[in-house]
C-alpha cells in the first residue's frame, strides 16, 4: 500500500497530482478530506470534485482544528490524505443520527469477514460518539477502531461529510478489509495528574454538574483561577480531567458551556468516577523521543493515520511536530486535530482527549521495520519546562505526605477509604472479586507501658515491613490507626487465609527485642454484592473482634 498527502490549493493542482501518481483508475482508494475550512458548500463541492476525478475512491471528510501531513501541522488548510491499497478493499458511508441508524445496519453495509480496521469521523458536538464506538466494539470486538470527533478553530461548528451529503449530528465510516491487512493502534498521553482526587457527584452523559458536591465551574475557578471562566472551553484544554478506565488513563476536556452554566465534555462521566486535573509532562514529551520511537516502532507500518487532540496542539505548539516526527520516522503520516480521539484497547473502546492516537496499517508480512533517523526540530521554552518539573516534583512530594502514614510509611486511613470505594465501584461494574483483612497487634498497650513508646514505634515499623514483604505488589496495605492495619486484596477467601497464615509464620521467626514475643489477630472478609464501605468495614471489624475475644493470635472469617 501507499499513501500520499496533498494540501489542497485548487482543482488544477489536484488534477496534476492525480495524473502524476496515476490514481484515476485505482479501485481500492481511501481519501480522507480533512478540512480546516468549515463551510458546508465548500466541503461538499470539494468532495464531489474529488469523486469526479477519482470515480472509485471512498471519500470520508471532516472539519478539523488543524491538519497533519508528513509530521507537519497545518491551520485553516485542507489536507487530503489518499491511501492506495493493493491487497485490501475499502467501503464507506455517511450516517445521520437523526435518521434510524443502528450498528447492525452499518455492519451489514460495510463489514466483511476479513475487515480489520474501521475509521470513524463523527461530529464534534451533538452526537454521543462514546456510545457509538462502545456499541460497535461490543458487536465487532476484533475490528480496530480509529478516528475522532470533528473539530474547528473556534469551537463553534463541526460536521462530517462525503461526496453526497454532510451531517452535524452523525458520522462517516470507512472499513478496511483484507486477509493480508495488518492493523494496530496506539496512543500517546504523557499528561500527569496533579492536585487532589475529586468524585463526580452529579453528571448526566457528557454534561458534568458537580465534583465533590461543588458546581463544576466553581471547581475550575478555584484551581485554575477566575480568569479561566472568560475563555471556557478552549482555555481549559491544557488541564483535562484524568480518570482511569480499566488499564487506560482517559482525559476529558470540556467542549462547551451549557445554557445552565455547566460543562459539556467530549466523553461522558458517571457518578462515582474519581478524577484529578492533569498537566502536560513536558519532560516526557520532549526528552524521551528515542524511547517513544522504540515503543512505537514495534508496530510495523506502511502508513500511519494520526488523530490528535486540539488541546495537545494548543499547549505544545510547534514542538508537537517532534512527536509527529517520531511516527513519520516509522511510516508516512496523515491526519487531523480532533475534539476527541477514538481508541480501542484489547478490552474496550474509548473516547480519549489530549492524546495523539495512531492507526498503523500494512499489507506486508515483514516483522521488522527499517529504522529511520529523526531529530527534534524545535526547542521548548526552558522556563516552562523547569516550571513543569517543579510542579511535578512538588505534587509528588505533597501526594506522598497526604496519603501515607508518617511513622510506618504505609498508606493512611484516608487513602484506604478512597481505595476501597474504588474497589467497590469496580466490583459492582465489572464483577471483580476482592477481600480485606484487618489486623491488630495483640496486647500492644503493654509494649508501650513496659518498654516505652520508642520501642512501640519500632514494633509498628517492623510489622509494617513484614506486611509489605508478605503480600503481592498490587495489594494495598494501610495503617488504620494505633496498632491496627488493613490489607485489601483481589482474591478469594482461601487466598486471604494463606496470607494470614504466612504473616503469622513470619511473626514467629522475627525478633522484636527487647519485646520477647509479638502476635497478631486477624479479621477476614470478602466483598459481598450490595456492600458499601461501611457494611464491608463493619463485617471485617466484627471478625477481628471475635478473633481477639477467642484468645487472639488467630484469624476469623466474617
Amino acid at each position: 500500500m501507499k499513501s500520499y498527502n496533498i494540501i489542497y490549493k485548487d482543482e488544477k493542482t489536484f488534477q496534476k497530482f492525480v495524473k502524476k501518481y496515476k490514481l484515476k483508475e485505482e479501485k481500492a482508494l481511501l481519501v480522507q478530506v480533512l478540512s480546516g475550512i468549515t463551510e458546508e458548500e465548500f466541503c461538499l463541492s470539494l468532495a464531489q470534485f474529488i469523486k469526479k476525478e477519482l470515480p472509485y475512491a471512498n471519500i470520508i471528510g471532516t472539519t478539523t482544528a488543524g491538519g497533519i501531513a508528513n509530521a507537519v501541522m497545518y491551520d485553516k488548510e485542507v489536507v487530503l490524505s489518499l491511501s492506495l491499497f493493493k491487497k485490501s478493499t475499502v467501503a464507506s458511508k455517511l450516517y445521520s443520527f437523526e435518521d434510524d441508524f443502528n450498528v447492525a445496519m452499518m455492519q451489514k453495509a460495510l463489514v466483511r469477514e476479513n475487515t480489520k480496521a474501521m475509521i470513524i469521523f463523527s461530529d464534534g458536538f451533538k452526537s454521543n460518539a462514546e456510545a457509538l464506538i462502545e456499541n460497535i466494539h461490543r458487536t465487532m470486538p476484533d475490528i480496530v477502531i480509529a478516528g475522532g470527533r470533528a473539530g474547528d478553530e473556534f469551537f463553534q461548528k463541526t460536521f462530517v461529510f462525503d461526496e453526497k451529503n454532510y451531517s452535524d449530528n452523525g458520522c462517516v465510516i470507512a472499513t478496511l478489509s483484507g486477509e493480508e491487512l495488518h492493523a494496530k493502534s496506539d496512543y500517546i498521553l504523557a499528561w500527569t495528574p496533579i492536585g487532589k482526587e475529586m468524585i463526580v457527584t452529579k453528571a448526566q452523559e457528557t454534561v458534568l454538574y458537580e465534583l465533590d458536591g461543588i458546581p463544576v465551574l466553581d471547581i475550575y475557578k478555584r484551581y485554575l483561577g477566575k480568569h479561566i471562566l472568560e475563555k471556557i472551553p478552549e482555555a481549559c484544554a491544557p488541564f483535562p480531567l484524568l480518570l482511569k478506565k480499566g488499564d487506560i488513563t482517559v482525559a476529558r476536556d470540556p467542549i462547551a458551556v451549557t445554557q445552565e452554566g455547566f460543562l459539556q465534555y467530549a466523553g461522558r462521566f458517571e457518578v462515582g468516577d474519581v478524577v484529578r486535573f492533569g498537566f502536560a509532562d513536558i519532560e516526557d514529551l520532549t526528552d524521551h523521543l528515542d524511547e517513544l520511537y522504540g515503543a512505537l516502532s514495534r508496530h510495523c507500518a506502511e502508513t500511519i493515520f494520526i488523530y490528535s487532540c486540539v488541546a495537545r496542539k494548543a499547549l505544545l505548539g510547534e514542538k508537537l511536530e517532534d512527536e509527529l516526527g517520531v511516527l513519520e520516522a516509522i511510516a508516512p503520516t496523515g491526519g487531523f486535530f480532533t475534539f476527541g480521539e477514538f481508541f480501542q484497547s484489547s478490552e474496550m473502546a474509548e473516547l480519549l482527549n489530549v492524546t495523539t492516537t495512531a492507526l498503523f496499517l500494512s499489507e506486508s508480512d515483514y516483522t521488522e521495520c527499517e529504522k529511520k533517523s529523526f531529530a527534534p526540530k524545535h526547542t521548548f521554552d526552558s522556563i516552562k519546562k523547569s516550571l513543569t518539573h517543579l510542579v511535578k516534583m512538588t505534587s509528588q512530594e505533597l501526594e506522598t505526605l497526604t496519603i501515607h502514614d508518617p511513622l510506618t510509611a504505609l498508606y493512611n486511613r484516608q487513602e484506604y477509604i478512597r481505595i476501597v470505594t474504588k474497589k467497590i465501584k469496580s466490583a459492582k461494574r465489572y464483577g471483580e472479586v476482592f477481600g480485606m483483612m484487618m489486623i491488630d497487634i495483640d496486647f500492644f498497650k503493654l509494649v508501650n507501658d513496659n518498654y516505652g513508646h520508642d520501642v512501640g514505634d519500632h514494633v509498628l515499623k517492623k510489622i509494617a515491613q513484614i506486611l509489605l514483604k508478605n503480600v503481592r505488589e498490587d495489594d494495598f496495605v494501610a495503617r488504620w490507626g494505633g496498632e491496627e492495619f488493613i490489607i485489601v486484596k483481589n482474591a478469594k477467601v482461601e487466598a486471604l487465609e494463606k496470607v494470614a497464615q504466612k504473616i503469622q509464620k513470619k511473626m514467629l521467626q522475627e525478633s522484636f527485642a527487647p519485646v520477647p514475643k509479638v502476635t497478631l489477630s486477624f479479621g477476614l472478609t470478602l466483598y459481598c454484592e450490595g456492600d458499601d464501605e461501611d457494611a464491608l468495614f463493619k463485617r471485617v471489624d466484627n471478625a477481628l473482634y471475635r478473633a481477639k475475644e477467642n484468645g487472639r493470635n488467630q484469624y476469623i472469617i466474617g
